[in-house]
């Protein structure tokens, strides 16, 4: 912290303020970066926010050198296993810092949109030639000061700006001109017209636009423009494009796709495209949760049914025809266990059975 009260020896209450709106700004772009790697959920994990508990541990000198400490508590330690999205929220805000500072003035485009009020709130207490400095490494750090506040200002009262994100869904049509393609987004199911710039593109587009009479589900890093509440308006390019699920899950939900009729009984049914949809939806969830691949089967009412088997515990979900579904866990050893039905896309639920289930 540099500049005007900076100057002076100590660190102003106001500073100590900013502190605070830091942290928050950290835990909002976190749980946002969350959620962007995890769009089947519909909150952050229990615990989330405190795994971002920062303390003031010490003020260097140098004007006023603030040191936080990050403290972890173990309300979630499950969070910090894989990727940190703390230590991306960090470097995430110091990068849309530098983006701002820059000569074209533009934010860093994989920066939420709907975090860029809580960003503009920042910084309130500054006044004129005060400065709060961020440094990944002790060297060019990113400044924020009264003029970047300015210009986070203007950026929040838009109604949308561009940003860098994955989605994932099913592309339902794909056209070379224009260079347009139909996409259906996963859990909204809002369909969109997306564009794609770069025309050899087309290629891994057309490899996900479908199999049999239905689409894959297809997850894609692309430009779109974002309301400030989080909300995708419109796809502006596609960067790159791949399966949404493991490439082993994948394939057994085409050949799943690729069932007539007949498949065991002369008069049995395949799987309906709407069970097929639903179990793939319930899959991708699984993969955010690391819930280990379940067994994937076809049944006789034109369903799929998803199984797994863990010491002693066996846990399935069914789905039928028309996309409802039936959980079913039992203990081998205690003869305990549970049945549950549950509608159409209720995913949390289905994932708490199952979770609860394989625990026992």
């Amino acid at each position: 912290m540099r500049g005007g009260r900076y100057e002076a020896h100590g660190l102003p209450l106001a500073g100590a303020e900013e502190l605070r709106r830091y942290e928050r700004l950290v835990v909002r772009t976190a749980r946002s970066l969350y959620m962007r790697a995890h769009p089947k959920r519909k909150r952050a994990p229990r615990g989330f926010p405190e795994h971002t508990s920062l303390r003031l541990t010490a003020i260097d000198e140098g004007s006023v050198v603030p040191v936080l400490e990050r403290h972890d508590s173990s309300a979630a330690p499950s969070l910090l296993t894989a990727e940190d999205y703390f230590d991306e929220a960090r470097l995430l805000i110091n990068s849309a810092l530098k983006g701002l500072s820059s000569t074209n003035g533009r934010i860093d485009p994989r920066f939420p949109a709907d975090c860029l009020k809580e960003f503009a709130n920042f910084g309130r207490s500054l006044q004129a030639g005060e400065a709060i400095e961020f440094s990944d490494d002790g060297t060019d750090p990113a400044v924020f000061n009264k003029d970047i506040r300015t210009r986070l200002q203007t950026l929040a009262r838009l109604d949308s700006i561009e940003v860098e994100l994955v989605v994932q869904g099913q592309i339902t049509g794909l056209r070379s001109s224009p260079q347009q393609f139909d996409f259906v987004m996963s859990g909204t199911e809002k369909k969109l017209v997306c564009n794609y710039i770069d025309a050899a593109i087309w290629n891994d587009l057309k490899e996900f636009q479908g199999f049999g009479e239905r689409a894959p589900m297809t997850s894609l890093s692309v430009v779109a423009e974002q309301s400030m509440n989080g909300e995708i308006i419109s796809i502006i390019d596609v960067l790159a494009v791949e399966a949404a699920l493991p490439a082993d899950w994948a394939k057994r939900i085409e050949e799943l796709s690729q069932l007539g009729s007949g498949w065991l009984y002369p008069d049995t049914p395949p799987p309906s495209s709407v069970a097929i949809d639903a179990a793939e939806q319930f899959m991708l969830a699984c993969v955010d949760e690391a819930i280990d691949r379940p067994g994937i089967f076809p049944t006789p009412g034109g369903g799929v049914q998803l199984e797994w088997s863990r010491a002693g515990i066996e846990v399935e979900v069914e789905f039928m025809d028309n996309g409802s579904a039936r959980g079913l866990w039992i203990s081998t050893d205690t003869e305990a266990g549970d049945e549950q039905d549950f509608t159409e896309n209720d995913i949390d639920n289905m994932l708490n059975f199952v979770l609860g289930g394989l625990s026992g």
